[in-house]
This record gives C-alpha cells, structure tokens and sequence, in this order.
C-alpha cells in the first residue's frame, strides 16, 4: 500500500526554526527534502518516546557541530597558512629575482673591474717605461742645466759690466739733458724778451707814424691819436 503524505501549516518560533533549518544544512549541505525527513523523525521519536536515541541524536549532532566548527576553523587557519605561504613564496620569488639581478650586477661590475685592472696594468707599464724615458731625459737636462748655469754666470757677469756702463752713459745723458735744458730756458727767456722788444718797437713806429702824420692845429692842441696817449712814458715799463 503507498505511503499517503498530507500537507499541514502550524505556526513555529522562527528563531527555533531558523537554528533547526542550519543544523540540516551543516549536516548535509542543503534543506531539500531532509527537512520533511527531520521532521518525521522527531515526530516518530516523539511518538515513540525514544528519549535516549533523541538524546545519543543531539549529542551526536552536537558532536558533529563541534568537529564541522572545527573543521572550519581549521580550514580558516590553513587558507591563512596558505595566503601567507603564497606571500612568503611571491616575496622570496621576489627576492630571488633581486638577488639574480644582483648577483648579475655583481658579475657585470666584476667584469668591468678586471677591464679595468687590465687597463691599469697596462697603463702602469705605459708609465713605468715613459718614468724611465723621463728620468733618461732628465739626466740630459740635469747636465744641459749645469752648462747653462755655467754660461749664465758668465752671462751675468757680463750684463753686470753693461749694466754699470749703461748707468755712467745714463748720467752722462742726464747731464747733457739738463745743460740742454737749461739752455732751452735762457734761449726761451730771450726769444720772449726778444718778442716784447719788437713788439714795442712796433708800437712806437706806429705811434711815431700817427705823430708825424698830424695836423699843426692838433699838435698845437695836444690832440694824440689814442695810440699815442695808450704810449706815455713809463707805462710800458710799470707793465
């Protein structure tokens, strides 16, 4: 004979019902159809009054609450073990490639340093052989050197000779220079005086000229031309 269901609505705590929906999901992933089946089962060990089995049912629900809680903590645990494995490995991932790229910059700087020493080596050598060709040429000029020294002496001593008879040609050509002088200044003196002179005399034949160039009257009125008077005696001497 088949089973016959029947449908029925009765009124729950939702917070009780709530509780009673997770604990089906914790235990087997999803409400569908296992709802109606916990359902009959707590009616039938209800009606059954089977006390111990529904309490060995909640121990062990309560049991497997306990261990899927923990379970879940651990899984928690090691999705952060992991997340923080993956960061240690991407940093060390990171560092290795730092360290490569170091290493790679130590190899090219080693390189260069024994291009280097190489270089200086040879320049080294370079140096030493031109130190010798320099102390070769030293030694030449050392010698060289004396002999100047030797000829600068005598060249000395000669310029010592040409210096005291320039010095007695200079004070002979200063003592011709002041004579000079001198006689620069009188023969000066007398152009100038010899200058006065003949323009005085200029004076006095033009004066003599407009004297005797006069009228009777203005001689006998005493009327001299301004030349004349700008002549009186003396006048030119007091000057």
């Amino acid at each position: 004979m088949a089973e016959e269901y029947v449908r029925k609505t009765i009124k729950l705590n939702k917070q009780l019902w709530d509780k009673f929906q997770e604990k089906i999901e914790e235990e087997y992933g999803s409400t569908y159809k296992h709802t109606s089946e916990e359902m009959e089962k707590a009616i039938e060990n209800y009606i059954d009054d089977d006390i111990v089995d529904i309490e060995k049912s909640k121990t062990k629900i309560n049991n497997l609450n306990d261990e899927i809680k923990d379970l879940k903590n651990k899984v928690v645990s090691l999705e952060k073990d992991n997340e923080k494995l993956n960061d240690d490995l991407l940093n060390e991932k990171t560092l290795n490639k730092k360290r490569d790229a170091d290493n790679q910059q130590l190899k090219d700087s080693l390189n260069k340093i024994t291009i280097d020493k190489n270089n200086l080596e040879n320049q080294v050598d370079s140096l030493d052989k031109e130190n010798t060709s320099l102390q070769n040429e030293n030694k030449k000029l050392a010698d060289s050197n004396h002999e100047l020294e030797l000829e600068n002496k005598n060249l000395k001593e000669k310029y010592m000779i040409q210096v005291e008879e320039t010095n007695r040609q200079v004070q002979e050509n200063t003592k011709i220079k002041n004579k000079r002088e001198h006689a620069q200044e009188r023969l000066n003196k007398t152009q100038d005086e010899l200058n006065d002179t003949l323009k005085r005399l200029e004076k006095y034949s033009f004066a003599i000229g407009q004297v005797q160039n006069m009228s009777f009257i203005d001689r006998l009125f005493n009327r001299l031309p301004e030349q004349v008077k700008q002549l009186q005696p003396g006048k030119d001497e007091k000057e």
